[in-house]
């Protein structure tokens, strides 16, 4: 290989190939980072439900009933099934929502476009907010009983506002990455 086909020689010149190769507009490396990072932080609220959901309503800590089986002995089969099926429930929403959430980080993290995947996201994002808002204005002393009361409520906001802004920078990359390949 001589000095001319080397790159970083002297007389080296990248090919038509190579410069639109760096000129690609899809995310780079801090941007895809980035952009995981709401997806990581409501996985690590589903994983604190999942744990809280376990100490509380299978194990019964910080209540009077005890543990649910303790709560169950002696009751009435049908009022049994009942509170299981509901408990069951409950443990599987975090569990669900901390799925889609491992699916949104790998998602988010492709540099490939998506789209549909981040208006999506940011629609998502937006619907949290406005949840968040009405339930401030509306129903604040239920948003002091699920501890999203004061910081609580300004910290979800942030994480909020920070997960619509960045699927907003994402979808506009991948509008213009699909657009620069079609024309």
């Amino acid at each position: 290989m001589g000095e001319a086909e080397r790159p970083g020689g002297s007389r080296w010149k990248p090919s038509e190939e190579e410069i639109r190769n760096a000129e690609e507009t899809h995310g780079g490396f801090v941007l895809r980072f980035v952009s995981i990072i709401p997806f990581g932080l409501m996985g690590a609220f589903c994983v604190i439900a999942i744990v809280a959901w376990f100490a509380v309503i299978v194990f019964g800590w910080g209540t009077d009933r005890g543990a649910l089986w303790a709560w169950a002995a002696g009751r009435p089969a049908g009022e049994v099934v009942i509170q299981i099926a509901l408990a069951v429930v409950i443990g599987l929403i975090p569990v669900g929502l901390l799925i889609l959430c491992i699916w949104a980080t790998v998602r988010g993290f492709s540099a490939e476009p998506a789209l549909f995947f981040w208006l999506f996201t940011e629609i998502a994002f937006a619907a949290l907010a406005l949840a968040l808002v009405l339930g401030r204005v509306q129903y604040p002393e239920t948003m002091d009983d699920i501890a999203l009361g004061g910081r609580e409520w300004w910290f979800a906001l942030a994480i909020v506002g920070f997960g619509m802004t960045v699927a907003h920078v994402r979808a506009r990359r991948d509008r213009k990455a699909l657009e620069a390949d079609a024309g």
